[in-house]
């Protein structure tokens, strides 16, 4: 009785089903089919269609009418307000006394990122495997001195078996899986180690351990007088303990030995905790490692037109 029921319901479908397509699925007339069919005078307006014909992907609005596809709801352009102002403040001071100059502007984005120690730690990684020379070597058992000869019979001894002296295992004997001579570099986005740059440089604006000067010219090329400038300025590198801060100079360099930096370059040779680097060679490393960075005005806006997210 069941089966029986089915069939006539099957029956049933498909008798109808070609006036179901012919009423729902058949295509819509364009709009020169409807003026070509249509008589002059007669009344073309025809209320908008809200149905969309099966297998077809076009999104027709209600109040749209015959409009071909149209984008619904239109695209509305938004925009993340950043609350915070592009800038911050800083001292700049004078190199000679430590006395404020002024106050300047500098990028909150160079200055005041997001600290991220794990970024910090792939540029610190990266930079010491650059620095590594990779000489490290050692003799196999196929390159040291010493008969290939079997040392004693197979078997007869009760001993272990052995073949040649050369062995790892034997005095004097090669190394097994020893060193070789290779490079140790790796590699690194560049834009992950801007970031790595900008999240040091914040830290240091952070911990107030950030000193922006005018310049760094000097008029003498003696050690001891530079040493008086930085005891008097606060940042003596050296002390009775080893808890003494150390010093970053980040100086601004066209060349290699700019004339006008020739004597800051001789009087800081002598002074243990006291580090000269031009800042187009900033290193992550290099700037973690001491205690205090000092900048002046070039190179300060030579590492904002570098750092600053595009």
């Amino acid at each position: 009785m069941f089966e029986v029921e089915i069939m006539q319901k099957a029956k049933l479908a498909l008798r109808f089903a070609p006036a179901f397509r012919r009423a729902f699925c058949a295509p819509q007339p364009t709009l020169q089919q409807r003026a070509i069919s249509t008589p002059t005078g007669a009344n073309t307006e025809q209320p908008p269609s809200v149905l969309r014909p099966i297998g077809s992907n076009r999104k027709v609005a209600p109040s749209a009418g015959e409009v071909g596809t149209l984008s619904w709801p239109p695209p509305q352009a938004v925009h993340a307000v950043n609350p915070l102002p592009e800038t911050i403040q800083a001292w700049l001071m004078d190199f000679e006394t430590n006395d404020p100059l002024e106050i300047i502007d500098v990028q909150r984005s160079v200055f005041a990122a997001p600290i991220r120690t794990d970024i910090m730690h792939r540029a610190v990684t990266y930079e010491r495997n650059m620095r590594r020379q990779g000489t490290h070597s050692s003799r196999n058992r196929s390159q040291v001195r010493g008969s290939t000869r079997k040392t004693q019979p197979q078997k007869g001894l009760g001993m272990a078996r052995h073949g040649s002296r050369r062995a790892p295992q034997f005095v004097g004997g090669g190394k097994a899986h020893g060193p070789v001579p290779r490079s140790h570099e790796t590699e690194i986005q560049r834009k992950v180690w801007l970031m790595a740059l900008r999240s040091v440089l914040s830290v240091k604006y952070s911990q107030d351990q950030l000193v922006i000067v005018d310049n760094m010219n000097i008029g003498s090329p003696k050690t001891g007088d530079l040493m008086r400038r930085l005891k008097a300025n606060g940042w003596s590198p050296l002390g009775t303990s080893k808890q003494d801060p150390s010093i970053m100079l980040l100086p601004y360099m066209e060349t290699e030995s700019p004339s006008e930096l020739r004597n800051l370059s001789l009087a800081s040779r002598n002074i243990q905790g006291l580090s000269i680097m031009p800042a187009n060679d900033a290193e992550v490393y290099q700037i973690l490692r001491h205690d205090y960075l000092i900048l002046d005005r070039k190179a300060l806006d030579l590492l904002q037109s570098i750092l600053k997210p595009m």
